[in-house]
């Protein structure tokens, strides 16, 4: 950690804490700038008790380190409280399971004025909650995901809960299995259509929801990715699945997605039938897969087990009919009932932007009956059903539990796996919608860190189709970072990819990313003209390698930084969404145009951007040196204010 940012949090200066630190016990330099990691809460603890023993008498400071020890014990038994890296006071509050207004004494004596429905951040609320009494850590971003996608899946069980379920309700069936082992080619012939056709590589993009009958049962079934890349995608379309389907080939047997996605679903407790597909080739060998089977503990049922092995032919659609009835054998155990009447409630499968449709999300009906005009609530989204139509785009009136449609209606896009409910009153949608205008309050937060910047970084622009594929793509990216090198999206989008983004991919040099998204007419010209190259994929590996392979690129780059020289900011000119012009005095040095600006305020940095072009005297010039006036465009985020020192630097990468 920076050390200017250690004396922020400490509210001390920079010089005083290394002149100080020493004392402590801490070995740092006087011209130290960063302070090991692992040193840093020992040394926030020790500058603590320093504080509370320079306030008390020498009498007071004895019957302190005698109670030091029984504090000490103490901390080692403090319970842990994960939190975000923000989190609103008064969730924080219930968290800790603390009256709120001692929360915000406790904020208050830490110098923050914060209101019950503002955030803070981490940094903060670590603090705040080690003088608590708390020890608290960071969620991952794995438990993020989790707890958002146990939340919601509470959520939709106690609104299940509450109605009473006494009609039956088709089974909602997850099909899965390992990537090329013909998990699709399953569903193409289930409903004798050909999906696989119009998608990329032969491997399904987006989670889609269809319908098949058998005997005048309906069943519905959920097409979730088998690529790797597309795990959060799985994982969430399992939060809604009745009966899982596992696609193995029996020419190939079991693969590491195959054992994933088995797991999966002995954690979520679903009932799953093994499809043993491929049983056409002249290569197959179905003993070969129930024998890797009963290595794992799930002997197939012929061989006096549990586990439901079905052999067919998704090419010669052979032996179908009976995978559809022992799903439904599977469904009868399972004893599906559901509320047809009153409110209904279900679970965003898939969301998109339609140029013409607006914003489009696929929700499946859990319980209730979904109608034309219906009032909904999804997350912080709102509407009216505008319009409910099936998979081959037909119009319904209403959508009954078990059935999966596509609904217009939406104000914006809701998250996939949100809950969507409808309400009978209006007022409870304009109630949502001062909770989410109180509830986005600003986030308390400090300077931002040096740190970062001195990793290389490859900052990415991404637009995708769909939200599904957006966080498949944000995950798998995460992936790529190492200590070395990261992949930074500074922005994201759905849709198609619009002259701003040209714009910002030319003042941030970003990697300007399509995935299923096209450029504008206007936006493809404007990429022309500024050169700015527009990497368009259809297959999210692809899209990963060629991520990977300019990391590897900035890896083996080295990037020389050169100070030149200063300015005072004396007046701001003009300021835009991603560029600020403003005029100073150059203090120190000289400065030239194409050249990195680091903007600082009292000390601390607080973003980096770009120096573009440099006037003086209103004529363009290429330098001006110290002691003279200038005026300057700057390309980043229009954060500068009068008095802002500006460091100029020049960057040569060998």
């Amino acid at each position: 950690m920076n050390v200017t940012e250690l004396a922020r949090r400490l509210k001390v200066p920079t010089k005083e804490l290394l002149e100080t630190l020493p004392e402590l016990g801490f070995d740092i330099g006087k011209r130290a700038i960063k302070v090991d990691d692992r040193l840093v809460d020992k040394i926030i603890r020790a500058w603590s008790e320093r504080k509370r023993r320079a306030s008390m008498s020498e009498q007071e400071a004895k019957i302190k380190e005698v109670k030091l020890g029984d504090k000490d014990e103490k901390a080692a038994d403090a319970p842990v409280v994960k939190i975000p890296d923000t989190i609103v006071v008064r969730e924080y509050a219930e968290i800790l399971q603390v009256p709120v207004n001692k929360l915000m004494i406790e904020l208050m004596k830490n110098g923050i004025m914060a209101t019950l429905n503002q955030a803070i951040d981490f940094e903060t609320a670590n603090i705040i909650g080690e003088d608590l009494g708390f020890k608290i850590e960071r969620l991952s971003a794995e438990e993020k995901e989790a707890a958002a996608a146990v939340g919601q899946d509470l959520k939709l069980k106690e609104i299940i809960r509450q109605r009473a379920a006494t009609t039956d309700r088709p089974p909602v069936v997850i099909v899965m299995g390992h990537v090329d082992h013909g998990k699709t080619t399953v569903l193409d012939a289930l409903r004798e259509t050909n999906v696989i056709g119009s998608e990329s590589g032969g491997i399904t993009q987006h989670i889609g929801a269809y319908q098949v009958e058998l005997n005048g049962r309906i069943i519905t079934f959920l097409d979730t990715p088998g690529h790797e890349a597309f795990k959060a995608m799985r994982s969430r379309g399992s939060k809604v699945a009745d009966v899982a389907v596992i696609v193995v080939a029996a020419d190939d047997g079991l693969q590491p997605q195959t054992i994933e996605v088995i797991t999966l679903c002995q954690k979520e407790n679903i009932p799953f039938i093994i499809a043993i597909n491929k049983v056409d080739k002249e290569t197959a060998d179905i003993d070969r897969v129930k024998t890797e089977l009963a290595e794992i503990n799930l002997s197939p049922e012929d061989w006096g087990g549990k586990t439901i092995c079905v052999p067919i032919s998704a090419k010669k659609k052979e032996n179908l009919d009976s995978l559809l009835e022992m799903i439904l054998l599977v469904a009868d155990v399972e004893e599906l009932k559901a509320d047809p009447e009153g409110l209904a409630a279900g679970t965003i499968i898939e969301t998109h932007k339609d140029k013409n449709e607006g914003p489009v999300a696929t929700v499946l009906v859990q319980t209730g009956t979904l109608r034309l005009g219906n009032l909904v609530v999804v997350g912080d989204v709102t509407g009216k059903i505008k319009a409910i139509k099936d998979e081959y785009d037909k119009n319904y009136d209403s959508a009954p539990p078990g059935k999966p449609v596509k609904i217009l209606g939406l104000k914006n896009t809701p998250e996939v796996g949100d809950v969507l409910e409808v309400v009978d009153d209006i007022r409870l949608i304009k109630q949502k919608h001062k909770h989410k205008h109180m509830s986005s309050g600003s986030t308390i937060t400090g300077a931002s860190s040096d740190d970062e910047a001195e990793i290389p970084t490859l900052p990415l622009i991404l637009r995708t189709d769909v939200v599904g594929s957006q966080e498949a793509i944000i995950e798998a990216l995460s992936k790529l970072n190492s200590d070395k090198t990261r992949a930074k999206i500074i922005k994201k989008g759905l849709g198609y990819i619009t002259d701003v983004d040209i714009m910002e991919a030319e003042n941030s040099g970003a990697m300007l990313i399509g995935f299923h998204a096209k450029p504008s007419k206007s936006a493809e010209q404007l990429a022309r003209d500024k050169k700015i190259t527009i990497h368009q994929y259809e297959i999210i590996y692809k899209l990963l390698e060629e991520v990977k392979t300019e990391l590897d690129k900035i890896k083996t780059q080295q990037t020389t930084r050169v100070e030149l020289g200063q300015i005072k900011v004396l007046a701001i000119f003009k300021t835009a969404k991603d560029h600020m012009i403003v005029g100073g005095e150059v203090t120190k040095g000289k400065v030239t145009p194409n050249t990195v600006v680091k903007v600082v305020r009292n000390g601390e940095t607080q973003d980096l951007g770009k120096l573009a072009e440099l006037q003086s005297s209103k004529e363009i010039v290429t330098e001006v040196a110290a002691g003279q006036q200038c005026g300057l465009r700057y390309n980043g985020r229009p954060i500068i204010e009068v008095g802002d020192t500006l460091e100029v630097y020049q960057e040569k990468t060998e």
